[in-house]
């Protein structure tokens, strides 16, 4: 059933699957049998061979294709077995077959001390052995020493390098490398020795390199502070520090850093410091720096200060490179039994920096810290300054006494300073002001100092009374007058001015202005003048002496005068600093019965050397009216018709 020929075998199948009789029987399945074909060895097209068993809907298998596909086969495999091969002669190359270039046949060898002193010269010798079974070629030898390292002649040499040329293959080469270390003592120091070569017919690089580990066992230079435990909070607190040379020599080119703690205020150091306030250049077998400040804290505060010294980085000479030495101190904050405080003009900061010209406000607080009661309390000042005008001085509560320039507070002028019990406090006040303008010229850096002091005598039960003090200082610096005197003129001056006085409307007039620059006590640096021109005033381009600098910006109508430093005395004791220019002035319909301005206001900058201080004043404009003319009179001054 179904086995009609016109039936294809799907079709024959699915009638088979959906008949309601078993159709299907079972038949004998042909077994595997082996087929020989014969292979041609030239490309003659042949008939395709279709077999038996296929039918007439399949379609034959060309002789080509297989011959295809047994090529990609046997390429496949003839490849893997090439890359395999290539593979096993590499690895047999690099792991020791012929012509081997491993890095590990490159033997590096350092020898040299276990510990040098710091400052000491360092020998090391160095072999490097190829072992290799080809050259070596353009080998340089690097040598990296740690910071701070100098060349045996004192140049810093923190890297060294020498060209070896070519190491024959089985060869050894020694070198001798010199260099002086530095380092803190028992600190442990590392160089690297390490060997760049190329070979024969490559352009890479190889590296082989290896450490040496010494140790500093001395340092070239002691750091010793002064001895001090304890620091009362708002004092002055005073210490040293000795860098002294542990070596047969003088120590050089060194620098002396400090790292202040919290709470601590510099004051002032001799030496002076070389770099802001905490650097120091030393040289010589033994320097001492006296360093002063005011700590502050609670009771029980620690106050810890440490010291570096060691040779400068030559990047940065205010930071060390190379440390020799390190030192601590630890300061215990103390609160003072009869505690006081001073503000100048409401800055209690241990320097005060005064403006020229202004007057002095001084406020000392006071406060009993003790549980047991104070008698007999007192409290002074004493001033110290020649530019102090004695005569301005103003106590209030208390008393001046002028033989020693003291101020005075005690239960004589006060009676709540007879007795002073835990918790209670009070604030004395005084005023003064500096010695007139035109004295000033007679004094270079001036300052004043205010020491002031509190003590009593502090009460125990059935017990003497013991005395407490407390003390502090406080610095007032003043800064210089710098001062520019604006002048406008028509008959005087260098230059010679036209048209008419007084001025008319829309007819031009030209003014001379002159500007002169003065200084009293201190040294200025970077001084500059500047004003600005109206709309209606114009610059002619005239400048006298020429040799000034002085320029002029026509937007915004700028006239800008670098005077550049400008000594202490300057138009007092020495001649004054002055330039003169020319400007056209137009007058306007709505500028008559006026004295219009030549300029606008005028603007003195600088910085005062001694105070640090960045200075500025603003002076007057001028105008038509020339009061500082000789030959003008004041009907000449107004615009007219």
């Amino acid at each position: 059933m179904f086995e009609d020929k016109n039936y294809s075998k799907l079709e024959r199948l699915k009638k088979g699957l959906y008949s309601a009789k078993n159709v299907f029987v079972k038949k004998d399945v042909s077994g595997l049998h082996s087929k020989n074909y014969d292979v041609k060895t030239d490309w003659e097209t042949e008939a395709p061979v279709i077999d038996d068993n296929f039918n007439n809907n399949q379609m034959p298998i060309k002789n080509k294709s297989k011959k295809e596909k047994n090529f990609v086969e046997k390429f496949l495999i003839f490849s893997s077995v090439l890359f395999f091969v290539a593979a096993i002669l590499v690895l047999f190359t690099i792991f020791g077959g012929i012509n081997n270039i491993s890095t590990s046949n490159v033997d590096i060898s350092v020898i040299g001390p276990a510990t040098i002193e710091s400052g000491g010269e360092l020998s090391l010798q160095i072999s490097i052995d190829n072992k290799n079974s080809t050259d070596l070629e353009l080998v340089d030898l690097v040598v990296k020493y740690p910071k701070g390292t100098r060349s045996v002649s004192g140049e810093s040499m923190e890297k060294f390098t020498e060209p070896l040329g070519t190491i024959r293959s089985g060869k050894e080469v020694k070198k001798e490398v010199k260099a002086v270390l530095y380092g803190e003592e028992n600190s442990e120091q590392q160089i690297v020795v390490s060997l760049e070569y190329r070979i024969a017919d490559s352009n890479a690089i190889f590296f082989k390199e290896r450490s040496f580990d010494l140790k500093i066992s001395s340092s070239p230079v002691n750091l010793v502070i002064s001895p001090i435990e304890e620091s009362i909070s708002g004092q002055e607190v005073n210490f040293s520090v000795s860098v002294i040379s542990n070596t047969k020599g003088d120590v050089n080119d060194l620098l002396l850093t400090a790292e202040y703690p919290f709470g601590f205020e510099f004051i002032s150091s001799d030496p002076k410091p070389d770099f802001s306030d905490n650097a120091w250049k030393i040289d010589g077998e033994k320097q001492v720096i006296n360093i002063k400040g005011i700590i502050t804290g609670q009771e029980g505060d620690e106050r810890v200060f440490k010291f570096t010294c060691g040779t400068p980085d030559d990047n940065n000479e205010k930071k060390i490179s190379a440390i020799f030495a390190i030192a601590e101190k630890s300061l215990e904050v103390k609160r003072p039994f009869l505690g006081i405080d001073l503000a100048i003009n409401g800055d209690s900061r241990a320097e005060y920096i005064l403006a020229p010209n202004k007057p002095i406000r001084v406020d000392v607080t006071w406060k009993n810290n003790s549980p047991e009661k104070i008698l007999d309390a007192e409290i002074s000042v004493k001033l110290k300054g020649t530019i102090i005008n004695k005569t301005s001085i103003n106590v209030e509560k208390g008393f001046y006494r002028s033989t020693d320039n003291t101020i005075v507070w005690d239960k004589r002028t006060n009676a709540d300073l007879a007795e002073v019990v835990l918790g209670d406090s009070g604030r004395f006040s005084f005023y003064f002001e500096p010695v007139g303008i035109s004295t000033r010229g007679s004094f270079v850096n001036p300052e004043i100092s205010m020491e002031v002091s509190a003590k009593g005598n502090r009460v125990f039960e059935n017990a003497t009374p013991e005395e407490v003090i407390s003390t502090m200082t406080r610095t007032i610096k003043i800064s210089s007058d710098l001062a520019v005197t604006p002048r406008a003129t028509y008959y005087s001056g260098p230059f010679t001015n036209s048209g008419s006085l007084p001025p008319q409307v829309e007819k031009e007039t030209s003014y001379t202005i002159t500007w002169t620059v003065t200084n009293t006590m201190n040294d200025i640096s970077g001084v500059r003048v500047i004003s600005s021109l109206p709309p209606y005033v114009r610059w002619l381009g005239v400048v006298s002496p020429s040799s000034e600098k002085i320029s002029y910006n026509p937007v915004g109508g700028e006239i800008s005068w670098n005077v550049g430093d400008v000594d202490s005395g300057t138009g007092i004791n020495i001649p004054s600093k002055e330039i003169s220019f020319q400007v056209m002035l137009l007058p306007s319909v709505s500028q008559i019965g006026q004295t219009p301005d030549l300029t606008t206001e005028v603007v003195v900058t600088g910085k005062d050397m001694f105070t640090n201080a960045s200075l500025r004043e603003v002076f007057r404009s001028v105008n038509t009216r020339l009061s500082t003319d000789p030959g003008f009179n004041a009907s000449k001054a107004n615009v007219v018709e």
